[in-house]
Parts: C-alpha cells; structure tokens; sequence
C-alpha cells in the first residue's frame, strides 16, 4: 500500500479527531480488474441515524491549479493547453468512480458524502467550474459532494490545529501527530 501523502494526512486527521471517524483508511483501489481507481481518504463513523461516510480526494498543490500538464492520453491536442477543463473532466472522472466504488463497498449511501480537499484553488471559473461539478454528481447519484477549498480548507486545518495546540492524546494518525508538535513548541 502506498504511503499517505502530508495532504492526505491532515484530512485523515480532520476525519479521526474533528468528525470523530471508527475507520479512517488511506489510498483505497478498487478490486475489480482494470478499474485504476484510488480513494484518497476514506473515513466512516456510526451515528444514531446511520453509517456516515467519507470519501475525500485530496488535491494538495499550492500553485492554484488542480491539475497541469498534458494528461497521459493521446487527446492532450483537444484541451489546447486548458488545464482548467482537463482538471474539471479529471474531477468528474475520479468523483464518477469513487460512486462507484461506495456503491459496490457500502450497502446504504443516504449518509455518505464526497469531498475534495485542496488548500488553493484560483477563484472564479475553477471554484465555479467545480461547484457545478459538485451539483451534477448530487443530482446524477444522490450523494452529497462538499467542496472544502481555500477559506474552508484553511479553517478546517486550523480547527484541527487548535485541538493540536491543546491535546497529548494519542489519536494514530501522523498528521495530527506533526501539528501536536509544532502547536507544542516551547
């Protein structure tokens, strides 16, 4: 299995210590042959009205793009250097096979949600581009699609900071375990 990236961890740890995840697992493929797809962050807890769930891709590059670069198909030549509707068709894909693998993992979806996690996004038509993303994929497969980008991201990591700053408790997770330590400098 592969090796967490920092990205990812802070959402693991957002999921154990904020949302107060049972299970908190990284980098999950599909079984089925031939399907590449890979859950960054998958998080589930039980409450009173069900199994929550969450599934989180972590996009973590600090450039304000998604994705850059030519894809590894042969149609690059059809994006014409637009990373912005390469990263919006990426997201659809990736969001479109995490349904379906929740859909084939989990017996009841009414409490699972999609999030994706990236600390900078450039405003305008890549947020907007992906809050339509969002919307499609709710109103395709019923399944809620949170967008923690920017603003929200930040404020979610600093939540996360100030248990950091206030906590020795053990939770497992390696991110949290960095912010304990740098919250914990003297």
């Amino acid at each position: 299995m592969t090796q967490p990236q920092p990205g990812e961890q802070l959402v693991g740890a957002y999921l154990r210590v904020i949302e107060q995840c049972d299970l908190v697992t990284y980098n999950q493929r599909s079984m089925e042959q031939g399907d590449q797809m890979e859950l960054d962050v998958l998080g589930a807890k039980s409450t009173p009205e069900g199994q929550r769930i969450f599934a989180c891709e972590v996009i973590t590059h600090l450039d304000g793009q998604l994705y850059s670069g030519s894809p590894d198909t042969d149609n690059w030549a059809d994006y014409g250097n637009d990373s912005y509707q390469y990263s919006l068709e990426r997201i659809t894909e990736k969001f479109e096979r995490i349904v379906s693998y929740l859909q084939g993992v989990f017996d009841d979806l009414e409490l699972a949600e999609i999030q994706l996690w990236a600390p900078y996004v450039s405003e305008g038509y890549q947020t907007e581009g992906l809050a339509e993303v969002a919307k499609q994929i709710e109103a395709d497969h019923g399944i809620t699609v949170r967008l923690v980008l920017n603003d929200s991201y930040t404020e979610r990591i600093n939540e996360l900071r100030d248990v950091a700053g206030s906590s020795t408790k053990d939770y497992s997770e390696t991110g949290f375990r960095y912010l304990q330590i740098l919250e914990g400098m003297r």
